[in-house]
């Protein structure tokens, strides 16, 4: 008797459990939905700019006749001594608790990059509504005019970016794009050495008002610039373009690509044709050889001839064995360039160390107690193959040229 008691009272308090309901539910007109944020270090601060939807604004096309001419996205910023000082700040500025699940984008300034991103590191990875799927970007300038700037074709700037950012890596792969977890993961590895893409105002002023986008062409928009390179934590240099792109064939991130050939090298280095890269494959194996690691670094792949000029015609022989080795010629250079200008800022952005510690345990457990990787990188013989595939032309074997001039 007493035990079907005591089965009852459990089943009791088991039910009560599950009918407590949903005990930290919050209401959507209570919370502020952010899009994206800003990290800056100014005057030995913490400066933290929110950009957060405005739910007030029209869910169609900005400034269009009958709807609010209210911006999509609002912008505040709070400051602190510390990180956490200058969150708990935003308490006192906004109406609404913050909510983070829905942010796409994160811009770190040029200030807190040299001084180093740890302490925000340390905050996606701990705090339980942080995103990590976020892209994260880095500012020559203060992250708030990243955020404040507006687009024309897209009401929320967050998702905007994060689609020029994916439309980047998808048509052009000039920038291995990189997420909050993923800048994590490349810190933690062995090489400590991470690459973020910067992104830039291309002209001095703010279009932050509705009225200003009215127009069919903004004075200043958002577009990606070079590329930053991280060290333990720190900012220590940048990659232009060309440098950028070679690095993703160095990594293995090419997902398609134009590349500008000359059609004749002879008559000198004009780019006056373009190969269409549809897919590549880089394949990277380390040895040991002579006291220092070689890196035999072999990147195949193949695509389309979209542009020819000059007096070319495929159908001669060797014709296009020789826009092969054109194209060939072109990747070395992005290779060699981006690989020298990495040495010269001793980064292993490549992770080397990784294919090294690998491939080789034994040596890598010796080099990580010496802390002498810095020194192996520096001494890392490259030695690049590249094998390129014209495999279409279209419909014409001859360019426009040589046609005229028959």
């Amino acid at each position: 008797m007493v035990s079907k008691k005591w089965h009852t009272a459990l089943c009791i308090s088991l039910t009560a459990v599950l009918l407590g309901g949903c005990w930290d539910n919050r209401e959507l007109n209570e919370i502020g939905i952010t899009s994206g944020t800003a990290y800056d270090w100014n005057n030995n601060k913490w400066t933290i700019t929110y950009q957060v939807i405005n739910p007030l604004s029209s869910s169609g096309t900005m400034g269009s006749g009958g709807e609010s001419n209210t911006p999509p996205f609002l912008t505040f910023t709070t400051q602190g001594a510390s990180i956490m000082d200058a969150i708990s700040h935003s308490n006192m500025t906004s109406v609404r608790q913050l909510f983070f699940a829905h942010s796409r984008m994160t811009v770190f300034s040029e200030n807190l990059a040299r001084k180093g991103i740890t302490d925000v590191m340390d905050l996606f990875l701990r705090k339980p509504d942080a995103r990590e799927t976020v892209n994260v970007f880095i500012s020559r300038r203060m992250g708030r005019d990243i955020l404040d700037q507006l687009m024309q074709t897209s009401k929320n700037q967050g998702a905007g970016i994060q689609l020029m950012m994916q439309q980047e890596a998808n048509l052009s792969s000039y920038y291995p794009g990189i997420r909050m977890f993923e800048l994590a993961v490349n810190l933690a590895s062995e090489s400590h050495c991470a690459t973020i893409p910067e992104i830039k105002l291309t002209g001095n002023e703010i279009m932050d008002s509705t009225q200003e986008i009215e127009v069919t062409d903004l004075p200043s928009r958002l577009e990606l610039g070079s590329l930053a390179v991280l060290k333990n934590d720190r900012l220590i240099g940048w990659l232009s373009v060309k440098e950028a792109f070679g690095l993703t064939f160095l990594t293995n991130q090419i997902h398609s690509a134009s590349i500008s050939i000359p059609s004749d090298p002879k008559k000198g280095e004009v780019k006056d044709s373009s190969f269409s890269l549809l897919h590549s494959k880089t394949k990277v194996k380390p040895k040991w050889e002579n006291d220092h690691f070689v890196m035999d670094v072999n990147v195949r792949g193949g695509g389309t001839l979209l542009q020819l000029s000059g007096d070319v015609d495929l159908n001669k022989s060797g014709e296009i064995e020789q826009l092969e080795q054109n194209i060939n010629k072109e990747v070395l250079a992005y290779i060699q360039e981006s690989w020298s200008a990495l040495q010269k800022l001793n980064a292993d952005a490549t992770g080397f160390a990784t294919l090294v510690h690998r491939k080789y345990p034994r040596r890598w457990k010796q080099i990580k107690a010496a802390e002498s990787w810095d020194k192996e990188f520096r001494a890392i013989e490259l030695r690049p193959h590249v094998s390129m595939k014209i495999e279409r032309f279209g419909l014409g074997s001859k360019s426009f040229k040589s046609i005229e001039n028959e």
